[in-house]
Order: structure tokens, then sequence, then C-alpha cells
């Protein structure tokens, strides 16, 4: 009886540490493959057709929108329409029931904090952002950041004239799911030339 509660004993350990290896081992490939992948990948992109105006088709979740830069934190990533995790994987990602650029309202896009978005806490107020587009180059500008409750969808709402919205979890340095957003609100400086829908 004490040969089999000892081997219990001892066993309960060595489960736990496999246990625990095993998740490292998961969690670190799929880190590893969103870091090497990033930007990477083939992802269909955004095809207009003949229209002369922008966006005249939604895109499709998964499909290639545009390509965010942010040169003060050295910062150039693929968006991809949609939100989801495997949106995630291959860069930064566009909320598809917010506006798209050039439509005069709040353009919304989410990072992970741990791969795209990393050193999004160094940005500054004044610091440029671009999203080149299949239209041509929208140039943003920081006007300021904060940081709000996971369940605040404040942030997402349509504002009155156009607006860049970059989200991601915050704090940057948790373990887990992390309980509250990092928030950067940029205004529109300029647009290129053309119709406006």
């Amino acid at each position: 009886m004490n040969v089999a509660l000892g081997m219990r004993r001892n066993g309960l350990p060595a489960l736990l540490v496999a246990v625990g290896m095993t998740l490292t081992l998961g969690f670190g490939w799929d880190y590893f493959q969103q870091i090497v992948g990033l930007g990477h990948r083939p992802v269909p992109a955004y095809r207009a057709g003949s229209s002369r105006h922008r966006w005249p088709v939604r895109p499709a979740i998964g499909t290639g929108i545009g390509v965010l830069n942010i040169p003060a934190i050295h910062l150039t990533a693929p968006i991809i329409q949609g939100t989801g995790a495997a949106q995630l994987r291959e860069g930064v990602g566009h909320a598809p029931d917010t506006a798209l650029p050039g439509q005069g309202s709040n353009v919304f896009l989410a990072g992970h904090r741990d791969t795209v978005f990393r050193a999004l806490g160094r940005i500054h107020t004044g610091d440029v952002v671009t999203f080149d587009t299949l239209y041509g180059k929208f140039v943003y500008q920081v006007t300021f950041s904060q940081v709000v409750t996971q369940y605040d969808t404040q942030v997402m709402k349509p504002t009155p004239q156009e607006t860049l919205t970059l989200m991601t979890c915050y704090p940057f340095l948790f373990f887990g799911f992390a309980p509250d957003r990092y928030i950067v609100h940029a205004k529109l400086l300029s647009a290129p030339a053309g119709n406006a829908r």
C-alpha cells in the first residue's frame, strides 16, 4: 500500500512538469510562428474592380487591405481584414464593422502586444502613422493614448471626422490574458486625392 502511495506522490510532480513543458512548447511554437511568419505568408490582396470609388465592396475577412507604418517605433506590418486569431497571426487586424481609410470615420486596428504591437507603448503624441492602401497613403498623427478596460467598446464607435485607433492588450509585460487595453488615437493629416467613397 505504501509503495502505491509513494508512486502516486512521485508521479504527480512529474505529470505537472510534463503538462507545463507541453503548454510552454505549444505556446512557444505558436509565438515563434507569429514572429517569423509575420508579413511573410501570402495573404490574398483586396481587389477593387473597376469602380472609381474607394472600397466599393467590403473586403473579405482574411484579405490584405494595406500596410501599417509607424517610423517612430520602427514598425511595418501588413493589415488584414478581421480581428480573429487567424488574422492577428498574419499582422494587424482591421475591425470589419469600422470605417476603412477614406470613409471619414473611425478606422480601428488591433494587434497582439507580444508580436506586432510590442513597441506600441513607446509611441508619442505627434508621431506619424501611415496606412498604405490600394488607393494610396493615408497619413495620421497621434493625438493621445489611453488605457481602458477590455470591455470598453467606446473606442470602436464611429467618429464625426476620420480618425485611426490602434489597440493592443495591456499591460505589455503581463503573463496570460491582460485585463486592459492600450489605445492610441490619431487624426487624419492627409489622404490621397480621389473619391471619398
